[in-house]
């Protein structure tokens, strides 16, 4: 593993053929200590598993207070997080079935 990742992200993405809606879920785990922290089964699509981990990052400590979201101007700060560290997140996608990505978004 390369040196400079800290965080593993695990999403699983499910497809809702009945309904056409896509749904993810995602499991982080911080690489210096092993401490893992998950957000269940949720709506989006896309790459929305993205800000669903960098929130939740956000709101269990795993990143700098810096970051957060300026709720006057909705702007979000998240993605900063990347780009000025040197991208130390490893994003692992795959697609399951609708058990699959529950059991991903629970510890």
């Amino acid at each position: 593993m390369d040196s400079k990742i800290k965080f593993i992200c695990n999403a699983v993405k499910w497809f809702d053929k009945v309904n056409g809606n896509t749904y993810h879920s995602v499991r982080v785990t911080r690489c210096s200590d092993g401490k893992v922290i998950a957000d269940g089964f949720q709506y989006g699509y896309g790459e929305q598993y993205r800000d669903t981990a960098l929130a939740l990052m956000l709101k269990n400590g795993f990143l700098p207070e810096k970051y957060f979201i300026d709720v006057l101007t909705g702007k979000s700060n998240l993605y900063l997080y990347e780009r000025e560290n040197g991208y130390p997140i490893l994003w692992t996608v795959s697609k399951g079935l609708k058990r699959d990505c529950i059991a991903n978004g629970t510890i």
